[in-house]
């Protein structure tokens, strides 16, 4: 292939690679044809990508994008995966995949600027997403606010059963004399 060609591909890359900040690299040694169609299907649904890459043109392309140090990932038959909400997302939905493809195996991860390995990118899968740590936050915001307005609204409400208690003693109280007196 001429240099030409190579530099042609390797900016095709980084205009797919620009504006991801993670991505996972994937051997698919060994799937067939039908598989893969069905992998890259179930990804599309959440906006992942697949990309098949030659190793020098990929490292390339993502030292170009700022995203450094996949050499030592980019070893073998790779596939680049990238996209979708985030990269948890993104890594419960391979390790979801490898279940049923055998073959599919996680060579490791760049997020954010690091390079991970295929264990700690597999970790990746037991963090919660975006989402949800987004809600846990909320939680964490909202429940100072809520033990207060408890502890505001706890003294009324005492004051309130007592002042009630009392009105409903007066009332018995005077329901027993009337009639006494009537007698």
């Amino acid at each position: 292939m001429s240099k030409r060609i190579k530099d042609l591909i390797t900016a095709e890359l980084e205009g797919k690679f620009r504006g991801s900040d993670s991505m996972v690299v994937v051997d698919y040694t060994g799937i067939n044809a039908t598989d893969t169609n069905r992998l890259r299907g179930a990804l599309r649904k959440k906006d992942v990508k697949f990309t098949v890459v030659r190793n020098a043109m990929a490292a390339r392309a993502l030292n170009n994008v700022g995203l450094k140090g996949a050499d030592s990932l980019l070893v073998g038959a790779n596939a680049l995966v990238y996209g979708g909400e985030s990269i948890v997302d993104l890594v419960k939905e391979l390790v979801e995949q490898s279940k049923t493809l055998d073959k599919l195996k996680i060579k490791g991860s760049l997020v954010e600027g690091q390079v991970l390995d295929n264990k700690a990118t597999a970790d990746l899968a037991k963090m919660p997403n975006k989402k949800e740590l987004q809600s846990m936050i909320v939680g964490q915001l909202l429940s100072p606010g809520r033990t207060l307005a408890g502890q505001i609204v706890g003294p009324g409400r005492n004051i309130g059963g007592i002042i009630k208690a009392v009105i409903e003693k007066k009332e018995k109280e005077e329901a027993g004399a009337a009639p006494a007196a009537a007698a």
